[in-house]
């Protein structure tokens, strides 16, 4: 009994074992079964979730070929027709007839090229069809037509034409035109720099006696003033250009001189005149010749010697708004004496005459007319640095020598700092 009841307890024990160890294993076994399949779910949705991501990018690909195929298709339909075109073109072509052996080798390439290149292929059909005809039909026949005979043609002719013509036509041109004036107005005047902008004035007597010497002075780019006689033949027109040219115009009233036996023409002032006579001859001149800026005397050395004369003439210019400029032609001139009792103002010849004729002693020593002005202007320049102006006078008639001297001098006295100006702009008012 004892040995059965231990067989019981070891069967006992054994099966509480048993059920001991087999419970732990159902535990285990159950919850890495449910691992494993969840596992295998997740596997199983990738899968199919990269199943269907592959199949869309699949999907789009097509899409994507078919849109090419398309736009291709659409692209070549009409590439094809040019292309059937192009080979009619390309048979018509093939039978054109070219002389010379390299012509004949040509057009048998281009009827071989023809009949080999199949026409559903557009693109290597048309491209090698259209381009190499063209190339091959006008480079050969060009280059040998061109190197041998354009080439040859083209630079001997050019060349000489446009270099050679060219060079000297334009620098040895320009050198002669700028060198040789630049070099007399430098080298041969030599004017001494001016002093405070020191003034001067061309004044030039006796217009009215011939127009074209006048229009050689009214030419002129330069500040002058110009003087036209009365009751000439030609004083309306020469005060008309004197005004249009832009100078400054003056009366030149003749007026008598001490020696009674020289003329000084129409329209002149003399000693046996009343003062009524004098002013109406004024108004007279004034109208003809004007509007003026002022007036001086031609000739004049007796009237500007007489005083009562002279104040009859100051009251005259004094009530008509002009000046009157003392050409100086006496040395016992009464204007300033006159001017200065009555309170005016006047202006006064201070340089030398520009064209005086040349004495028989400058003859001998070989001065002429121009020499001898350009000398007389280097003095009067002398003068304007020390008085700070100066007036000189010339004459009209002198216009075949002395136009070109002043423009000559002209831009040198500029260069020099010179103020070369009118009588009512300068500062030699007295």
């Amino acid at each position: 009994m004892e040995t059965k009841k231990r067989s019981t307890k070891k069967t006992g024990s054994t099966k509480t074992r048993k059920t001991a160890s087999k419970t732990p294993k159902t535990k285990r076994t159950t919850s890495s079964s449910r691992t494993a399949s969840k596992s295998r779910t997740g596997t199983r949705k990738r899968r199919a979730s990269s199943k269907n991501n592959t199949k869309l990018l699949i999907f789009l690909l097509i899409a994507l070929i078919c849109c090419i195929t398309f736009i291709v298709i659409n692209s070549l339909i009409p590439w094809v027709k040019s292309n059937n075109q192009n080979d009619e073109t390309d048979s018509s072509d093939s039978q054109i007839v070219l002389d010379g052996p390299e012509a004949e080798l040509l057009n048998e390439a281009i009827m071989n090229a023809a009949q080999q290149k199949p026409k559903p292929k557009d693109k290597t059909a048309s491209k090698p069809e259209a381009k190499p005809s063209e190339k091959t039909e006008t480079k050969p026949s060009e280059k040998p037509d061109s190197k041998p005979v354009d080439k040859p043609d083209a630079k001997p002719v050019d060349k000489p034409e446009t270099k050679p013509a060219e060079k000297p036509d334009t620098k040895p041109a320009e050198k002669l035109e700028t060198k040789p004036v630049e070099k007399p107005t430098q080298v041969s005047f030599n004017f001494p720099q001016a002093v405070n902008k020191a003034q001067i004035v061309f004044l030039l007597d006796d217009g009215g006696q011939n127009l074209s010497q006048l229009e050689k002075f009214t030419s002129l780019q330069m500040p002058l003033t110009i003087a036209v006689l009365p009751k000439l033949a030609h004083s309306k027109d020469a005060a008309q250009k004197v005004r249009a040219s832009g100078k400054e115009l003056l009366l030149h009233q003749p007026m008598q001189s001490v020696n009674s036996s020289v003329n000084p023409g129409p329209g002149a002032i003399k000693p046996q005149m009343s003062d009524a006579e004098i002013r109406a001859l004024l108004a007279e001149n004034f109208d003809e010749v004007g509007p003026i800026a002022g007036f001086n005397n031609h000739e004049g050395s007796a009237i500007t010697a007489d005083a009562h004369k002279m104040e009859v003439i100051m009251k005259y210019a004094s009530d008509n708004g002009v000046f009157f400029l003392d050409s100086r032609t006496n040395k016992d001139t009464q204007v300033p004496y006159v001017c200065q009792a009555l309170g005016y103002s006047y202006y006064e010849r201070n340089g030398l005459f520009l064209d005086n004729k040349l004495t028989q002693a400058e003859k001998d020593q070989g001065l002429t007319m121009r020499t001898k002005a350009l000398d007389l202007i280097r003095k009067n320049v002398d003068k304007a640095n020390k008085e700070g102006v100066v007036i000189m006078i010339g004459h009209v008639w002198s216009a075949d020598w002395l136009a070109q001297v002043l423009k000559d001098v002209y831009p040198e006295l500029k260069a020099k700092g010179y103020t070369v100006t009118t009588v009512s702009k300068c500062k030699g008012k007295k």
